[in-house]
């Protein structure tokens, strides 16, 4: 995978986790029109909030290399949505519990990847940030 298509995929990780984990209003219309294409982009407030029940799922319960599957049935004319979240490696950094996740999306034809490095914070709940590899 080129570092391009890395910087994608750690671009659709943050984000998402912003629209999963409740970033800040600014942060989201700035990435507006770049999600407007995406899955991750398209989810309505029900559909992000199963796939955010999912991915604690994959980031509290489920061993490395172990997924967890994600089904949001068809509603009107939205297309049902499926999708994999996987933790893939689990570390600390700078005294953080820290786990990488890797997610595969599909709805109908469309089909979106990422990847994303989560850490536990304080207060328990799970922030997307960088780590050293």
């Amino acid at each position: 995978m080129s570092v391009r298509r890395n910087s994608h995929l750690a671009l659709i990780a943050t984000v998402g986790s912003a629209l999963l984990f409740g970033a800040a209003q600014p942060a989201l219309a700035y990435f507006d029109n770049y999600l407007s294409g995406s899955i991750v982009g398209t989810l309505t407030k029900k559909e992000a909030a199963s796939l955010q029940q999912a991915v604690r799922r994959a980031l509290n319960d489920t061993e490395d290399n172990k997924s967890v599957e994600w089904h949001y049935p068809a509603e009107g004319r939205r297309e049902a949505v499926d999708g994999t979240i996987s933790p893939i490696a689990t570390k600390t950094d700078k005294g953080q519990s820290c786990r990488r996740l890797k997610s595969e999306l599909q709805r109908g034809s469309a089909t979106e990847a990422w990847t994303g490095w989560f850490c536990k914070q304080a207060d328990g709940k799970w922030k997307a940030r960088h780590v050293a590899e």
